[in-house]
């Protein structure tokens, strides 16, 4: 009999909060593509709170607007967890963003893949 092969390493989770559909979906399939597993993507804070009902995730990327509000309200609740933050965002103070969350990374839209791919590998636990 041959060896049973090993199950393969867990993926980490990114909970993905984005507020437009189209680009929600292309950081998805670019996260998916990276080796991720995705949690969303959630356009309002409530749902993504709601999300960490289930689980923690590794890693967060979060757009700053969402549709019911600054996502900063989540992102207080990730990192008090421990969650690594990624803004990505096309209105990201970069100077509020390092002051207000020590070791977060920020991403511009439209993002650049391989500066997000960068940022995930800085952040990941």
């Amino acid at each position: 009999m041959s060896p049973t092969p090993k199950d393969p390493a867990p993926r980490q989770t990114v909970l993905l909060c984005e507020d437009e559909p189209i680009v929600a979906l292309d950081l998805k399939f670019m996260l998916e593509d990276m080796g991720f597993d995705v949690v969303g993507p959630f356009a309002d804070v409530k749902s993504a709170k709601h999300s960490l009902d289930v689980g923690v995730p590794d890693i967060a990327v979060l757009d700053v607007n969402l549709r019911d509000g600054q996502v900063f309200p989540l992102a207080d609740v990730l990192m008090q967890q421990g969650v690594p933050l990624i803004f990505h965002s096309g209105h990201v103070d970069d100077r509020e963003i390092s002051r207000r969350y020590p070791g977060a990374e920020t991403c511009m839209k439209p993002v650049n893949p391989a500066k997000l791919k960068g940022a995930l590998t800085m952040s990941a636990p």
